[in-house]
């Protein structure tokens, strides 16, 4: 190796050093904040399974009560206090509401804000599930 050579060498690594830290402190926000919305993400769809959840229960509970107003009014507490059983904190400012379509039929829908990392960033999430009111018909 000549002398030229090995000069040549330690200016490009002279020039080189300190390369890493101006790599870290450019791309490590980046990577905060690609952890932070993935994050954010995930506990969306956290809340919005939660929200499903509580929907099909209220909508059961209102299904199998007849769709009278006090199987709906019954169902809609059922809706909150199964979104806070089953969700803890995954779901909150919920909100349910049961009502009779025509045709028979109910529908819930609940709504709340999902867990948010930043007060305010996460979305609402809702969930709304429809179905026939159970009666009995006998045998002929």
């Amino acid at each position: 190796m000549t002398w030229l050579h090995r000069r040549l060498r330690r200016a490009v690594r002279d020039r080189e050093s300190g390369a890493s830290s101006v790599e870290l402190v450019l791309y490590a926000p980046l990577l905060m904040l690609i952890t932070f919305l993935l994050v954010q993400c995930a506990l969306s769809w956290y809340g919005d399974s939660v929200a499903g959840a509580a929907a099909r229960e209220a909508a059961r509970i209102a299904r199998v009560g007849g769709g009278t107003p006090a199987a709906l009014a019954s169902a809609e507490n059922r809706g909150e206090s199964y979104a806070r059983a089953v969700g803890g904190q995954g779901l909150r400012d919920v909100t349910v509401t049961v009502v009779r379509i025509p045709g028979d039929q109910v529908r819930a829908t609940v709504s709340g804000r999902s867990m948010e990392l930043v007060v305010g960033f996460a979305p609402r999430v809702s969930a709304t599930v429809e179905g026939p009111i159970e009666q009995f018909r006998p045998d002929l």
